[in-house]
């Protein structure tokens, strides 16, 4: 048995004709009979069977578990490709979600400058669940993003990097800010600016109304961190942000979450869990856990 006899029987799984099969191969019928008749040799079963009215092929037990695993080893067996393809090339593909961009970019890049790797690593921007979906797909071989922890694939290798902390952002004149001990609950008594849903604070926020059961104002969602803080400085509305990407303002008033079950969610590093760490893998991924650990050190040494 050989891989491209997965490749035959998956297609023909999918296409349901020999003929077609054949073609989108471009090899003769015969060579796709031989293949299903190795692979029912090798597993010694019948993989399906061609109902009598329909035609259409019909997997057995068997089949159908096969099928599964045909289309696991085949992507897995594409990545591998794209994978050492890159190693042959010296390159890598690093997604980045753009509020973390914002902050951490410019750290990030000066050891990728120092190393002599500017080259070599591709960074793109996108939003987290497109993240995911690439790294999954091959298209990213690394990204850094945030990720509700319980919703992470176990397909994918993660490295936790940091943790996201939210909390209110309100105008000094807002009533809230005049409050003693103000809670998520008196907050959502009054309209709210936050991220859309290419971030994760929209999320975020949706589940801590849900959790007091009130359905929240939204005046205006944005992929701008400056204009949210622009509409909260005007008093036109509150804030929902985290402490990633959302530049310290000292005209506004930050009201920590006290009083529902914020989720936990985190900045992470994430691969799929077959690709190994070698050669320029590792020496990015050393990058950016340095980085973050170097910022968070920093960051502690500053609030003591």
């Amino acid at each position: 048995m050989n891989i491209k006899d997965l490749y035959y029987f998956q297609r023909l799984i999918s296409t349901q004709s020999y003929t077609q099969t054949a073609a989108d191969f471009h090899v003769s019928q015969p060579t796709i009979f031989q293949a299903i008749k190795r692979l029912e040799r090798h597993f010694q079963t019948t993989l399906f069977f061609r109902q009598a009215k329909t035609k259409a092929l019909v997997l057995t037990p068997s089949g159908q578990q096969l099928l599964l695993a045909a289309n696991d080893i085949i992507a897995n067996w594409q990545h591998v490709n794209e994978s050492i393809g890159h190693l042959r090339q010296h390159t890598l593909r690093l997604g980045i979600e753009p509020a973390i961009s914002e902050h951490y970019l410019p750290t990030l890049t000066k050891p990728i400058v120092e190393k002599d790797l500017l080259n070599s690593v591709h960074t793109v921007e996108m939003g987290a669940n497109q993240l995911v979906k690439q790294v999954l797909g091959g298209q990213l071989d690394l990204a850094i993003s945030g990720n509700l922890d319980q919703t992470l694939d176990e397909r994918l290798a993660v490295t936790p990097l940091r943790p996201f902390h939210f909390k209110i952002l309100a105008s000094p004149h807002h009533k809230l800010a005049q409050m003693d001990n103000p809670t998520f609950e008196d907050a959502l008594q009054s309209p709210f600016v936050i991220l859309n849903a290419t971030y994760l604070n929209k999320l975020v926020f949706h589940q801590l109304a849900e959790q007091l059961s009130i359905e929240p104002q939204v005046m205006f969602e944005s992929d701008s961190s400056s204009l949210i803080s622009g509409l909260v400085r005007e008093d036109l509305a509150l804030g929902f942000v985290s402490d990633v990407g959302q530049p310290a303002d000292a005209d506004l008033i930050e009201i920590p979450i006290t009083d529902v079950q914020v989720p936990s969610v985190h900045i992470n590093l994430i691969r799929r869990a077959h690709q190994f760490p070698i050669g320029l893998f590792k020496d990015v991924m050393d990058i950016v856990e340095t980085t973050f650990k170097n910022d968070d050190a920093t960051n502690q040494k500053e609030n003591n």
